[in-house]
């Protein structure tokens, strides 16, 4: 090691330097990833939030099976007693937020983002029905089809309350107790398969 002490000097403070060098490059980099994954998780959150306030406005809105059995009943005996009456079907936007978001869906985790693509597949696909419902060709069609397809929205609004209850029990678990508490609410859950979340741009 004596060949150590004849080493020019400015031999050693390259090499002191580059230590200095290569851990400050260590350092940093390591708190560059820190940094990233704190403001990945900040985000997370913020986007949990957003989506839970969404969907439990629209759960509000939705009220529960039997005050919509019962508002659909109303509906449906009033189209059977006067085969000329159309029901006007309002349009709803219950997914701005989501669609806000959506760019950055794969931001979400697996334990949350399936239960909240299926329940926003499930609004978008009863909103394709209302279109066809307040167009031309509905108005045309005999009542007895009017009202088949006023049953199959009523139940596509059913299914859209089930799949959003399920979405925020899973977010509200994932926020408490992070992803094993979500995947036991998912195993846990009563609720109607998920829908994939591949069909909907930015989901992957």
């Amino acid at each position: 090691m004596e060949w150590l002490a004849t080493l020019d000097p400015r031999i050693w403070q390259a090499v002191i330097a580059g230590l200095f060098l290569g851990a400050g490059w260590f350092v940093n980099g390591l708190l560059n990833r820190r940094e990233a994954a704190a403001l990945r998780r900040e985000k997370l959150r913020d986007m949990h939030r957003a989506l839970y306030a969404e969907i439990g406005n629209n759960l509000a809105n939705l009220w529960d099976d039997e005050r919509i059995e019962s508002y659909a009943e109303g509906i449906v005996e009033r189209m059977q007693g006067d085969p000329q009456f159309v029901p006007l079907i309002p349009r709803e936007h219950n997914d701005t937020v989501f669609d806000v978001l959506l760019p950055d869906i794969h931001v979400l985790p697996r334990q949350t983002i399936d239960p909240i693509v299926a329940y926003y597949s499930q609004l978008k696909s009863i909103a394709a029905l209302v279109d066809d419902m307040r167009g031309e060709s509905f108005k045309s069609m005999a009542q007895t089809r009017r009202i088949a397809m006023y049953h199959d929205y009523i139940e596509m609004k059913k299914q859209a309350l089930s799949f959003g209850r399920y979405a925020n029990a899973v977010i509200d678990a994932f926020g408490k107790g992070g992803r094993e508490a979500a995947e036991r609410v998912r195993l846990e859950f009563n609720t109607p398969a998920e829908a994939p979340s591949g069909p909907l741009p930015g989901s992957e």
